[in-house]
């Protein structure tokens, strides 16, 4: 860690968690949308970007760990979500209302 500084911007990754909660809860939640979901998508990258760009210049510990860790595990979900192109048990996307027959 030489030459990083100890991160004394806590707020920042604070913020940035309530952030990412949001993001996740209005746009990725239950009944969710194609137009919601890129929107989500596009916020989570500029997320990631200034999270990444704190974790370069400071020390590493848990808080901003854990947080990367959230932002990844979001776009998973995010990019999954997109790719579901059917609604299916608690996930309603409203552009494909119609359940698709399962497939055995």
């Amino acid at each position: 860690d030489k030459g990083l500084t100890p991160t004394e911007e806590m707020v920042l990754i604070t913020q940035s968690k309530k952030e990412l909660q949001q993001i996740m809860s209005n746009y990725v939640g239950v009944f969710r949308s194609d137009l919601r979901l890129y929107r989500a998508l596009n916020r989570l990258k500029t997320l990631y970007d200034e999270t990444e760009q704190l974790y370069r210049k400071s020390k590493i510990f848990r808080e901003i760990c854990e947080l990367l860790n959230s932002i990844n595990i979001s776009y998973l979900v995010i990019k999954m979500a997109i790719e579901r192109k059917e609604s299916r048990g608690l996930h309603y996307n409203t552009n494909y209302p119609e359940k698709l027959p399962l497939k055995y």
